[in-house]
């Protein structure tokens, strides 16, 4: 019951994240005021100052973001002071609560003039600093620029022989635009051509926003190269994008083929397989349990003899997946959270609002249906990624029998 209240309340907080974000933001900066003050000379804000600080920073917040888009594309110097300060925002996020937390245990000893209080105080707001600004500047600086090629299995129920062993790449969430231009994405693409996959394949959001970024981006795509092809379903950010002007680009620049509420035959060697995909309608994209309308007369179209590779966007439409009969489902979306505690499995990590598929591979256990979560090649909000480096996935798919 306590859980699931607090996914609730987490849950509401998400849908105002960005007005919620900024107010806690604006009093974890206040916390640093009032720290760097006290281990400077000793000396306290007070209530009534600390309030008003709370407010003017609140409102500064609210201003900077809303200029953060025109300032960033401006000049190139405009855009990297928007990422410097998207950064430092994480990073003062970050530091809040151990900060606030070490003024909770401390400040009220230390105005009972104990001997050291005072001093500790100011230790244990620098190691929370540390640790928030330090971890942060991490995930810009180091982080984020990490690319890790996951390679494994999956068993698709169905499978003919003739098609075991099928080599399929999968990319995702690339967010083209104004965090990955033309430079780092063709370095990106041409590690997985590298691979030499049988099938490429890309699981939304292509594009982040902005259609000026379509032509350039889709030069870079149509580089991708596989002998079965390369198909790809749209995300909720290609809808922000304009769903229309996205599906046009890639027609008109590249041989990829998208797939919207959609499926194909695949063939080799005498083998076939149905490979499906349904594209985000945009809304709803924090919905942790979702259903996808053409899932059902995909499900119905395709005929029982043919084994199914489904191409979500979302990991929310897994379960009616695999109600539906489709064994096997590749998703992206979540980015893995970006940001995850240092445990096996990375599984705690911020996506887990979301959703509870957030990363690698899961099995529905009443029909043992496969998931796979990418953690996508992109970045969205902050260009930070901690214990979760941008992904290819290279999987060998290969028969499995009936659960």
């Amino acid at each position: 019951m306590a859980a699931d209240v607090m996914r609730r309340a987490l849950g509401s907080v998400l849908r105002n994240a960005r007005y919620s974000a900024l107010f806690l933001l604006a009093g974890s900066e206040a916390l640093i005021v009032e720290w760097c003050l006290r281990a400077a000379s000793g000396r306290s804000l007070g209530l009534a100052a600390g309030a008003a600080l709370v407010v003017a920073l609140a409102v500064l917040n609210v201003a900077t973001l809303a200029l953060l888009p025109r300032l960033a594309r401006s000049t190139a110097g405009g855009y990297r002071l928007g990422r410097l300060w998207l950064v430092s925002s994480l990073g003062a996020l970050i530091s809040g609560p151990p900060l606030a937390l070490g003024f909770a245990l401390f400040a009220p000893i230390a105005l009972l003039h104990r001997p050291g209080a005072e001093a500790l105080l100011v230790v244990v707001g620098g190691a929370a600093l540390a640790l928030g600004f330090g971890s942060m500047f991490w995930g810009w600086l180091v982080g984020q620029r990490r690319v890790e090629v996951e390679r494994l299995d999956l068993p698709l129920r169905g499978l003919p022989d003739a098609l075991s062993g099928l080599r399929v790449a999968q990319i995702s969430d690339l967010h083209i635009g104004m965090q990955l231009r033309a430079p780092l994405l063709r370095r990106l693409l041409a590690r997985v051509n590298r691979l030499e996959p049988d099938l490429i394949v890309i699981t939304g959001d292509i594009f982040d926003f902005d259609p000026s970024y379509i032509e350039e981006g889709c030069r870079e795509l149509a580089e991708l190269d596989a002998p079965l092809g390369v198909f790809a379903v749209l995300g909720n950010h290609d809808t922000y994008t304009g769903a229309d002007a996205v599906a046009l680009g890639l027609k008109t620049w590249t041989r990829i083929r998208l797939l919207r509420n959609d499926w194909v035959r695949i063939e080799l060697s005498g083998g076939a397989l149905a490979l499906a995909g349904v594209e985000d309608p945009g809304h709803g994209w924090n919905e942790r349990d979702g259903t996808h309308e053409a899932l059902e007369r995909l499900a119905a179209e395709i005929p029982g003899d043919l084994a199914r590779l489904l191409l979500i966007h979302r990991p929310s439409w897994f379960g009616q997946a695999a109600r539906l009969g489709f064994p096997l489902a590749l998703a992206g979306h979540t980015h893995g959270g970006q940001i995850a505690l240092p445990r096996p499995g990375h599984h705690h990590n911020v996506s887990r609002l979301i959703s509870r598929w957030t990363r690698g591979v899961f099995r529905d256990p009443g029909t043992g249906s496969i998931l796979y979560v990418n953690r996508g090649l992109g970045v969205a909000g902050p260009p930070v990624r901690l214990n979760c480096a941008r992904e290819i996935s290279l999987f060998r798919v290969v028969s499995a029998r009936s659960p």
